[in-house]
């Protein structure tokens, strides 16, 4: 292979592994490795500044929490039942 072709190979497979552990930590998995496989650098961006499905805030607290909380582990409100999950 040419040094041009497997440095943009390289280039685009760094990536493909940033913006699917980015999806990953997210709850966006499968998004994060199209979108990395598909965009390359712009897929991570798009991934990175995309809405965290694994997260939600207190609604007392305004911490940020497991989504499958039943209580907020800094205020101990009670917030399964109270927040719509997404």
């Amino acid at each position: 292979m040419e040094f041009t072709t497997l440095f943009w190979f390289c280039f685009y497979m760094v990536f493909l592994v940033i913006s699917s552990l980015i999806g990953y930590q997210k709850g966006h998995f499968i998004a994060g490795v199209l979108l990395g496989y598909v965009l390359g650098p712009i897929g991570a961006l798009v991934m990175y500044f995309s809405k965290d499905k694994k997260h939600i805030i207190c609604p007392a607290c305004e911490a940020e929490i497991h989504h499958k909380s039943y209580y907020c582990p800094m205020c101990r409100a009670q917030v399964r039942g109270h927040v719509k999950v997404d």
